[in-house]
């Protein structure tokens, strides 16, 4: 194999090679004559992070806290031999601040510390972009408040109502600096709409507002609202005029209910409900009157109180029933054993009504049907459902009801004694 040696002689006697020698030689002697003319250079350090520490500061000591940023920075100008200084960076560098002269809550100018983190005498610190930092401090707490909600501008349409709007949410909980949560006097939302006659309920999504005691608005970056938003409903009723309707319990047998008189304090009332609530309802149901309670002239006082979903616009909370006298007459019977009769009998027992009569039994009626009423017109039912299976003499519930659904009726509780035996 064929070998080449290169020449640094023949290099020179090429003139492409000299004139690129020249130029390299050139520019190395410029680097050289600038370094031996100008040894220092200026530079600038940028992004120096400014060390705050909390911990363990008075403010820590006292409950006081940093509000705002907390992540400073700053420029550092540094002079020295060219050889270092351009090789400097941020991490070459502390910037601090003191918190030893913080001790209540309010706003500080504080002085900005920057030093080397080595002792090179290569170089110096000649100036920092900013000499000083302000910081505010103060405590942090938290106060609950009550949400308020404002309608000014909003109304029901004829035949309806507004009714008290409200919130998902009764407390709102602030939390942020405590010269700011001290302002705070208020925390409310104000509703509007472009209807002014609802007819529907309003349902939304709102902000609440933080209020000082002249009425403006308090905004803060470092509050922090608890919860943020809330669901708003403004509730819109239809009234309407109801009947009240008498319950009774106990009714005799066969008593014709309908033809039974009485006079109520208050015959209907206005109540409000969601539409589709009150428009399926047309009375209110009051009571209920236990009919062996009722006798000549009676007066009952009966709460009225309304099914879920209604208010009551009247604010009526009772209703006297009175039961008329005029017309009415009672009269007392003793009704034969032949007239008892035994209910609901345990199997494989036999019963017998041990008295030969129920005695004194008031019956009240209407006049014209107390006249012809006799005993043999009235009947007691015993229920022997309850009574245990065991052989003995029991005392028992007895009814009294009038036959052929007359307008008379027993007054009063009555019982009779029943033995009870076992069958052969």
């Amino acid at each position: 194999m064929k070998r080449y040696h290169i020449s640094f002689q023949s290099l020179f006697d090429n003139n492409h090679f000299v004139k690129i020698f020249a130029i390299l030689a050139a520019v190395i002697a410029w680097f050289a004559v600038m370094i031996s003319q100008k040894p220092e250079s200026n530079v600038v350090i940028n992004n120096v992070p400014v060390q705050i520490n909390y911990e363990g500061s008075v403010p820590q000591s006292l409950g006081l806290q940093q509000i705002g940023e907390t992540d400073i920075m700053v420029t550092v100008y540094v002079t020295g031999q060219s050889s270092k200084v351009h090789r400097l960076t941020a991490d070459d560098f502390s910037a601090s601040i003191s918190l030893n002269s913080v001790n209540q809550a309010q706003t500080y100018t504080l002085p900005i510390e920057v030093t080397k983190k080595d002792n090179d005498p290569d170089y110096r610190i000649t100036g920092i972009s900013e000499t000083t930092a302000t910081l505010n401090f103060d405590k942090i707490v938290s106060e609950s408040f009550t949400l308020e909600i404002q309608t000014p501008n909003l109304s029901a349409a004829d035949g309806y109502i507004m009714q008290q709007p409200y919130a998902n949410e009764e407390n709102i909980i602030v939390t942020g600096p405590q010269t700011v949560v001290d302002r705070i006097e208020s925390c409310s939302i104000t509703v509007d709409t472009e209807d002014r006659n609802m007819t529907d309920s309003l349902r939304l999504t709102a902000s609440p507002v933080l209020l000082d005691r002249n009425g403006e608005a308090i905004t803060s970056e470092y509050l922090n609202i608890e919860p943020g938003t809330v669901e708003i409903t403004v509730p819109i009723y239809k009234t309407k005029k109801m009947n009240l309707t008498v319950e009774f319990i106990n009714t005799p047998r066969g008593f014709p209910l309908e033809e039974l008189e009485y006079n109520l304090s208050q015959n209907a009332i206005m109540v409000a409900a969601s539409p589709d609530i009150i428009d399926n309802q047309d009375e209110i149901v009051i009571g209920p009157i236990d009919f062996r309670n009722i006798d000549i002239g009676q007066e009952f006082t009966l709460e009225v109180s309304l099914p879920a979903g209604f208010t009551n616009m009247e604010n009526v909370t009772s209703v006297t029933v009175t039961f008329p006298t005029a017309g009415f007459t009672s009269r007392t019977y003793t009704i034969p054993r032949s007239n008892i009769v035994l209910e609901n009998i345990p199997s494989g027992f036999s019963a017998e009504v041990v008295p030969q009569s129920l005695n004194n039994v008031k019956i009240v009626g209407d006049a014209s049907v107390m006249e012809d009423l006799t005993a043999d017109d009235l009947v007691v039912t015993v229920d022997l459902s309850q009574v245990t299976q065991e052989r003995g003499q029991y005392t028992v519930s007895a009814r009294v009801y009038c036959q052929n659904n007359v307008l008379a009726w027993a007054v009063g509780d009555y019982t009779t004694t029943v033995n009870l035996t076992a069958n052969q």
